[in-house]
């Protein structure tokens, strides 16, 4: 006979002795150990915790609550010391080396001809960006595939156990502390995200573009096309751009002129606006580059677009620029640069 999972046990033990009339929430547990020892589902449980008189489920979750941190505590101390071993020593050294190379190779495109490095961008640069995202932005999934089955049996148990307290808050209207299985995977996340590797001062000025953004109300859109990239920048081992919300305003209203003008050029027929550097100028900043994008709304097929194209793939990876700002109309984009 297996034994019965250790935080039921814990909770049983304070249940009445056999003499007693059995109480509905021990009922309930005896159901949930039996279904945690055959990996059986327990969604029929957690509807009968609603059919519990209030005072039954105050007493079921702080019965629960006595041993649930512990668990949860456990489990999450032996992923952080997985996820620590599998990003130190040689496993580490074997990173670091891979990390370098893809950089070199990424680099290597970006000095190419034109002509060649059109395919060289999709052949090289993008495999190299998507290795480096797998090697410098740990996730807990990543971490969960490399690691042993007794680690992964064990979050297994955990999550079913944590789906369980969630059901009793709910069934109690502590809707908005029902988060047990959420604060887990956000812990796990937090933990991955530590072991990165990205240049922290990059990291800083993209926390500090998201207070710029919500500061100067920069659309969202726009916001989180300028992160994307420069994360890409960060990954190939560059410097993050400061988001410009002048550059910002002076690309979306050539994004604008664009599209309700109907042409698609650096050079604009809008007096005063012809070139790049005097749309900046008018916005009271100035300008080293530009790129411009029509076809979708996502920041991200705009993104992709000029990644893939070599004139603007070198605009977004010129380690001589220190500033950008994105606009958006429409399906037009344009992208713009200051050192």
């Amino acid at each position: 006979m297996r034994r019965a999972p250790a935080i039921l046990l814990a909770l049983l033990l304070g249940a009445p002795g056999m003499m007693a009339a059995p109480r509905a929430t021990d009922e309930i547990l005896s159901a949930l150990q039996t279904r945690l020892e055959n990996n059986a589902g327990f969604d029929d449980l957690i509807e009968q915790l609603s059919d519990l008189e209030p005072r039954e489920l105050a007493r079921l979750q702080a019965e629960y609550d006595k041993v649930w941190p512990r668990m949860r505590d456990t489990y999450l101390s032996a992923f952080k010391a997985e996820a620590k071993q599998q990003h130190s020593g040689s496993a580490r050294q074997a990173n670091q080396k891979a990390i370098r190379e893809a950089r070199e190779s990424f680099h290597s495109v970006r000095v190419m001809p034109e002509g060649p490095m059109k395919g060289a961008i999709i052949a090289r640069s993008e495999p190299a960006v998507a290795l480096l995202r797998e090697l410098l932005l740990p996730s807990a999934e990543r971490i969960l595939k490399l690691a042993g089955e007794p680690l992964n049996r064990q979050r297994a148990q955990i999550l079913r156990l944590g789906k369980f307290r969630d059901g009793i808050l709910k069934a109690a209207i502590a809707i908005e502390d029902a988060e047990s299985v959420a604060k887990v995977r956000a812990e796990e996340q937090s933990v991955a995200e530590d072991l990165s590797d990205l240049d922290r001062n990059g990291l800083r000025v993209m926390e500090n573009n998201r207070k710029i953004a919500e500061a100067e109300m920069v659309p969202e859109n726009e916001r989180r096309g300028v992160e994307e990239l420069n994360q890409m920048r960060l990954l190939v081992g560059l410097n993050a751009l400061l988001l410009d919300p002048r550059l910002c305003d002076a690309s979306r209203g050539h994004s604008e002129d664009m599209a309700r003008l109907n042409f698609f050029s650096h050079t604009s027929p809008v007096k005063g606006k012809q070139s790049f550097g005097q749309r900046a100028a008018l916005s009271g900043t100035t300008s080293s580059g530009e790129n411009i994008f029509m076809g979708s709304a996502k920041p991200t097929s705009a993104n992709r677009g000029w990644f893939r194209s070599p004139g603007h793939h070198r605009n977004m990876f010129s380690p001589g620029h220190n500033r950008i700002g994105l606009g958006n109309y429409g399906s037009h984009w344009t992208q713009m640069f200051g050192r």
